[in-house]
């Protein structure tokens, strides 16, 4: 009679005990899911504030890095610029335009797959007219496909537009 008192007070200290401790520890999968997700987000931030940087740096070594070697830039009323060299030229041809002064938001970031997400961001600030020192303001909204290259996120497609109606 002892023993079974015994048994059954040790069920029962385990039904109170257990459903506690597993409370306190991490939830398997989900919470690894999370942590990852919680690192990818944190890898593409990074990826958005280098290009920020890059932008208002006028540093097109540091713009053009940040894509993959067949990455995509698609400005409004130029044709796309693909893969480095290109990608080069156009951002020389931005930087000796424009000077950029912007600051990004992210809207939205969707990781797609281990190597692939989706950025939509805004941006704010100004831009100045480097033939003429005229400073307009600069408010877009953006695109940007990312791949995962290396263990790093990198721009695959960037494409964005103008919010503000044009002076035509």
């Amino acid at each position: 009679m002892k023993t079974y008192l015994a048994v059954a007070a040790a069920c029962l200290a385990l039904q109170v005990v257990a459903p506690a401790a597993l409370a306190k520890e991490p939830q398997g999968a989900a919470a690894k899911s999370n942590a990852a997700d919680s690192r990818q987000q944190a890898q593409i931030e990074q990826l958005l504030n280098k290009y920020e940087q890059a932008l208002n740096t006028s540093d097109v070594t540091a713009a053009v890095q940040l894509y993959t070697d067949d990455g995509v830039f698609m400005a409004p009323e130029n044709p796309a610029a693909v893969g480095t060299e290109v990608l080069h030229k156009a951002y020389t041809g931005v930087f000796q335009t424009i000077a950029i002064n912007l600051k990004f938001q992210i809207v939205e970031t969707k990781v797609l797959s281990p190597e692939w997400a989706m950025l939509r961001t805004t941006s704010t600030g100004t831009v100045k007219i480097l033939a003429n020192g005229a400073e307009v303001p600069g408010s877009n909204q953006e695109l940007f496909v990312l791949h995962k290259t290396n263990g790093q996120w990198k721009i695959a497609r960037y494409a964005f537009n103008s919010v503000l109606r044009s002076a035509k």
